[in-house]
């Protein structure tokens, strides 16, 4: 069904054509945008169109004229062929009222006369309906709509006007006050907007705030209804009518339709209803025709709301070899337009008005089928899916394969009943050859008629059916006997089977090969779903003989590593409660109790517990358990936010120290930091009695406790990991204990800390300092002052901090960070083996198509989504290679923000990104960033990549570090890789250019207070751009006429500019470092560009030769 253009003038124009073999209806017209072939389904669609009124309702409605200009649509059409549907009963079905007809049994009385005079005539009793023209309107607000749509509207205003009865509609965001006058003004503009009404009184309920009815009675006067009183608002019961008519219209809605559009079917919904209504004052007329004037149906068609269309697009919008019409669904008649409609696209998000679109509805024209149609359908979708994929991965997918086998197994594959003429012994040669294809179902020979048939001869089945091979498939040779000679001859025919019997036959074919074909790959595919099934670790225990990885309770009972698990478990647990066996001294964090000891209130909060076992070679307890309280189980009342240093602040802070004359760094770490803080609310916390040591269960009399279920109750007293006010509670008793030394927290800067008086700085990651000091007493002090409270250790080479590897060279004042072993423990952990051919690109290079619209964006992904194993190991690995990317390697990053947008809902293509940029990360050198030491002025390089990206996305990119205070200051190692794509859609590259830069500035606002809490103030930031129209707006270089269309937003750059906080130049493309990361670039650039982020492994080694050396002839001199 397709929509055409208006005919030229002078053409006389039929409107609808309606075929029905019964009768010619010459009179009836209707919309050659349809292609309707019968009444009958001409009645469905306008009855879809209508908004799938209740029968009675609308035939009244047509009686009064309503529907006139409705093509074949009469009251006699309606009542043959009112379609039976299920949206009319979802909107409008009532409760069936008692008592309507009476079901005691008419007796009749001895005394009652029979009297056999003649019926009287019948008398119709005639009512006359008078209607005082009151000029009042009422309103009142729905209640909160299921699905809050893509404008935010979640509630609905109704208004009736009384006299022409008229209902309309209009969405709000939220009942506050100011939603609720911009509803009433629009609503008030529409329903004056003719001229023909304007109300004099508006009833409304009694909660109406000051500001709305001031907003009211600018209009008209206000009458409110009495307190506790609603049904004095008419608008209530108008809310019921409006809302059974819209329920039935979203139950009609396409099956894809999304339902955050229900508010943009609201003015179809209103005109719909109102052609239903009659008005009170002229009951001749609608209540839409009362309003808003005569609806012709010619000039604006209407169509069934929520409809999936296909809808054409034009030749000068699409590309040559694009396809003619788009997805999208139909939302109204466009009242503006002669015989348009406004149509949502699906893959641009947006409403089109158009006048040739092909619509798709349910009622419109479906074949019927049979049931074995149906079913063959079906076989042939599963046969072409076992064909393009017999692969089947894990254990699920193959029992579904099973069931389906088992399924189709039992449908028999006798053959079709053919004429017989004579019959004698039959035998069917299995050496004959098949026939090279199975018969068609057109060829299948006829059925005879009823008298002509003879009973087939009972066959016993000597050899099973043979599944014929997928190619070249041939029908099924089975020999046969009969059970008792016949004399009479026959003609020997091969068996004719059904499409259904042969398709069946077919997919036994595809299941059998799949089965096999699993057979071959499972123990691959078992092991690979096994290893993607383990908790998220680096370091896992392997069981040597198996090869499978082992959680707690299976070490607990392994036989071999059951003795030291056991002895690491119960360390853990003395630890936290009060000891064991006297070599571990407890901390009283945990205390077994009895169940009936938790405080009623909180017997709901209680958590349970987890258990992570981990190897530590170079620890002094290589064997640890670490048993956790389950954080989401907490219902923690306060605040839980910890202030902590972030990865940026650390490496400004190793800048700091390079960078100041004498400085040096050290680290320390703080023992069970969390462990050592008393707690006002206790927590409390279950286990399983299995889950315990014995060597614990003996010593702490648990079977005494534990509960009939098998679980053994604690009471946590002190900070736990895991609970998520843990941190925030330890860090407070920290800084109350260090204040008294004169220590304090930045109030500007999360995890900086400083002292009053000395020339001291350090940074805080939970329990890891990292401690800035130009003299080494005032080092002391701070670790004096921590050991008062505290067990830790002290490096004073700073070599480990947060996972990163650190390296000194104060004598060419430059640090080295790096992360040794990590990427090949994530290598480990995902399974992933180095490829043979090393791999330069991170992510998939798209070649740039010239003349398209948009460059470097791959298609659209038309794959199915992924299952939720593979979901997960693309989520794992990709936080996993973050943590790398902002701490050490910055490469990665523009590939990890393209996974990213893809990885709620990821498909096969998903998969193939991060197996690529694994493969990058197994064959790249390690990662190391050098810094050397500087002014510790900040510098910034923006750039952005225009509509590189899906959905008409830029990227922008920024490339952060410390360096001198010259108009080109000199690169260094990044503090800060900016690697995004800007959510809002840029109208040009400059606007995109604008949109970098913003981000960028942003994000150096907040790194110029942090050196300036260092110690560093900062002059104007330089903030490199190649735009020279975005230098141009910032620097007034350009007439405002050609700036009218940017955002605002951008703006602020210009008056952080006046404010002499930034300086904003150009410079050519080439020397802009940021450009790396704004696009997905071919391999040999990475080649080439990587050494400028990152330094050589053997300029590193070539570092630590020369500083040994040193070292070493320091040492000769001195001795």
């Amino acid at each position: 069904m397709c929509c055409s253009r208006p005919p030229p003038r002078g053409k006389v124009e039929k409107l609808w054509t309606i075929s029905d073999k019964r009768q010619e209806m010459k009179q009836e017209e209707a919309h050659n945008v349809y292609s309707l072939p019968s009444i009958s389904q001409s009645i469905k669609y306008l009855h879809a169109a209508a908004g799938f009124p209740v029968q009675e309702t609308w035939i009244d409605a047509i009686q009064a004229g309503n529907y006139i200009t409705w093509p074949g649509l009469t009251a006699a059409a309606v009542r043959k062929h009112f379609p039976d549907s299920d949206e009319t009963q979802k909107g409008h079905m009532k409760k069936q009222r008692q008592g309507v007809r009476s079901t005691r049994i008419q007796v009749e009385t001895p005394n009652e006369i029979k009297r056999n005079d003649p019926p009287l005539k019948k008398m119709k009793d005639m009512y006359i309906k008078i209607h005082n023209a009151a000029e009042t309107m009422h309103s009142d607000q729905t209640g909160r709509f299921p699905a809050t749509s893509s404008r935010g509207n979640q509630y609905i205003m109704v208004l009736v006007e009384v006299d022409g009865n008229y209902i309309d509609a209009e969405p709000m965001k939220n009942k506050s006050e100011g939603s609720i006058i911009k509803a009433y003004l629009a609503l008030w503009a529409r329903l004056t907007a003719k001229g023909t009404v304007k109300p004099t009184t508006h009833i409304l309920d009694n909660e109406a705030s000051a500001a709305y009815k001031a907003e009211i009675m600018k209009n008209c006067s206000i009458q409110l209804v009495p307190p506790d009183n609603h049904r004095r608002n008419l608008a209530e019961r108008a809310i019921q009518t409006f809302k059974n008519h819209f329920k039935a219209i979203l139950a009609g809605v396409d099956d894809t339709f999304p339902m955050h559009l229900w508010d943009r079917l609201l003015p179809q919904t209103v005109l719909t209803l109102n052609l239903l209504r009659q008005s009170n004052v002229a009951p001749t007329v609608s209540a839409y025709q009362y309003v808003q004037g005569v609806f012709d149906y010619n000039k604006t068609p209407l169509a069934p709301m929520g409809c999936a269309v296909q809808l054409h697009e034009r030749s000068e919008r699409r590309g040559t070899w694009a396809m003619n019409s788009v997805d999208g669904w139909y939302l109204r008649t466009s009242d503006e337009h002669y015989r348009c409609h406004v149509i949502y696209v699906k893959n641009t998000r947006s409403e089109r008005v158009s006048d040739t679109v092909h619509f798709k509805h349910k009622h419109i024209t479906a074949p019927t089928l049979t049931p074995e149609d149906t079913i063959v359908r079906a076989l042939n979708d599963l046969t072409q899916a076992l064909k393009d994929r017999r692969n089947t991965k894990g254990t699920v997918e193959y029992e579904a394969l099973q069931r389906l086998d088992e399924l189709i197994n039992k449908i028999p594959t006798q053959p079709m009943q053919t004429p017989i003429t004579t019959i004698r012994r039959v035998t069917f040669d299995p050496t004959a050859k098949p026939a090279a294809t199975p018969p068609r179902v057109q060829d299948i020979i006829p059925p005879p008629r009823v008298q002509d048939i003879i009973p087939p001869p009972r066959v016993q089945v000597q050899e099973t059916m043979q599944v014929p091979r997928v190619q070249g498939v041939q029908p099924t040779i089975v020999k046969a006997t009969i059970d008792k000679p016949i004399q009479r001859e026959a003609v020997t025919t091969k068996p004719i089977r059904t499409e259904l019997s042969y398709k069946c036959t077919q997919l036994r074919d595809k299941i059998n090969d799949a089965k096999n074909q699993r057979s071959r790959l499972a123990r691959r595919t078992h092991m690979q779903l096994r290893q993607r099934q383990q908790p998220e670790r680096i370091q896992l225990i392997r069981d040597e003989e198996s090869g499978e990885y082992l959680n707690y309770r299976q070490l607990m009972q392994h036989p071999e590593h059951k003795k030291v698990w056991e002895t690491s478990s119960a360390n853990e647990f003395g630890r936290l409660a009060q000891g064991v066996g006297g070599r571990v001294k407890g901390s009283n964090t945990i205390f077994f109790i009895k169940q009936d000891q938790i405080p009623m209130q909180r017997r709901k909060d209680v958590t349970y517990g987890k258990f992570v076992c981990d190897l530590r070679p170079n620890k002094a307890e290589t064997h640890r358990t670490r048993l956790t309280a389950g954080g989401d189980k907490i219902n923690y009342p306060d605040e839980v936010g910890t202030p902590t240093a972030d990865m940026t602040l650390v490496k400004i802070f190793f800048n700091s120290v390079i960078s100041t004359k004498g400085a040096k760094c050290m680290m320390l770490d703080i023992k069970d930091f969390y462990l050592n803080t008393p707690m006002e609310r206790y927590e409390y916390m279950r286990l399983k009695l299995t889950d315990i040591p014995e060597e614990i269960i003996v010593e702490y009399n648990l079977r005494e406790i534990v509960t009939d279920d098998g679980f053994v109750y604690c009471e946590i007293r002190k900070g736990m990991y895991g609970l998520p006010q843990a941190g925030l509670i330890a860090q407070q008793l920290l800084e109350e204990r260090l204040a008294k030394q004169g220590y304090h927290q930045s109030k500007i800067v999360p995890g900086l800390w400083t002292h009053e008086t000395r020339d001291i700085f350090f940074t805080l990651v939970v329990d890891d300092f990292a401690v800035k000091y130009t003299k080494k007493e005032d080092a002391q002090h701070l670790i004096d002052a921590i050991q008062k409270d505290y067990t830790m250790t002290v490096d004073w080479d700073a070599t480990k901090y947060i996972g990163l590897t650190v390296e000194w060279d104060y004598n060419k004042r430059k640090v080295y960070l790096h992360m040794p072993g990590y990427l090949e423990k994530a290598l480990l952990r995902f399974k992933h083996e180095k490829p043979k051919k090393k791999q330069n690109s991170p992510h998939p290079h798209v070649l740039p198509q010239y003349g398209a619209k948009a460059q470097y964006v791959e298609n659209g992904d038309s794959l199915p989504p992924l299952g939720k194993d593979d979901t997960k190991y693309i989520q794992a690995a990709a936080g996993t290679l973050l943590y790398y990317g902002r701490a050490v390697d910055s490469t990665i990053l523009p590939a990890l923000s393209a996974i990213a947008t893809e990885q709620a809902k990821p498909t096969a293509k998903t998969l193939a990104k991060v197996k690529q940029l694994l493969d990058y990360c197994a064959t790249q050198d390690e990662a190391i960033i050098e810094y050397h030491a500087s002014d510790m002025i900040l510098a910034v390089h923006s750039d952005a990549g225009y509509c590189n990206e899906k959905n008409a996305r830029s990227r922008a990119g920024g490339h952060f570090f410390l360096s001198s205070n010259v108009d080109d200051p000199p690169n260094n190692g990044a503090i800060l890789t900016l690697a995004t794509i800007i959510k809002a859609v840029m109208s040009s590259a400059a606007e995109a250019e604008l949109g970098a830069l913003y981000l960028n500035a942003r994000e150096a606002v907040f790194l110029r207070q942090i050196l300036t809490e260092l110690g560093h103030p900062q002059p104007r930031t330089p903030i490199q751009t190649d735009n020279s129209t975005a230098d141009g707006v910032i620097n007034n270089k350009i007439q405002p006429k050609r700036t009218k269309a940017m955002d605002m937003r951008f703006h602020w750059l210009r008056d952080r500019e006046a404010q002499r906080q930034f300086r904003i130049y150009w410079r050519s493309g080439k020397t802009n470092l940021a450009d790396y990361f704004t696009k997905h670039h071919p391999p040999l650039h990475h080649v080439n560009v990587r050494s400028e982020f990152l330094t050589k492994v053997k300029d590193l080694a070539e570092a630590r030769r020369q500083r040994e050396l040193g070292q070493t002839k320091s040492t000769l001199r001195n001795g």
